[in-house]
């Protein structure tokens, strides 16, 4: 290959590693932790999969309806080892997340076992649960009262 075609690619190969530092994919790669939302009626519950991330690398910051977790997961920990495949992503990360309704601010208690983090909230307006049930109107005399009932 010609000189000019080789530093074509050279540059090529630089934002392509720009590329993917951002996307995550470097290497020191970070990674984008998967989250659920689950409604308990009066409170929120923001379940974040974290595995092998430090309880105390984790921030988490309200700012009105988002939620944005922060952290870091750690490679391989000194002397574990010649890397020879890395498919575990590892580094920094931060994800935001819109609140699915609203919470009293402030109100987050965490939690963190076994490589998952629980952020639960207490709802502005929480769920009711009710049920509709029809009345059943048929045996009911005049007043109200059913067949059989005694004033």
């Amino acid at each position: 290959m010609n000189e000019p075609t080789l530093a074509r690619l050279q540059q090529l190969m630089t934002v392509r590693e720009e590329a993917e530092g951002l996307l995550g994919h470097g290497e020191t790669r970070g990674f984008v932790p998967a989250a659920d939302w689950l409604d308990g009626g009066s409170y929120l519950t923001l379940v974040l999969d974290v595995p092998a991330v430090e309880a105390g690398s984790l921030e988490l910051e309200e700012d009105g309806d988002r939620l944005t977790v922060a952290g870091m997961r750690a490679s391989l920990p000194p002397g574990a080892g010649r890397l020879l495949l890395s498919e575990r992503r590892a580094g920094a990360f931060s994800r935001t997340l819109v609140f699915p309704e609203s919470v009293v601010p402030g109100s987050g208690e965490a939690s963190l076992e076994a490589g998952v983090l629980r952020v639960r909230f207490a709802k502005v307006h929480p769920t009711i649960d009710a049920a509709y049930h029809e009345l059943d109107t048929a045996g009911a005399e005049p007043g109200g009262q059913q067949q059989g009932e005694q004033q």
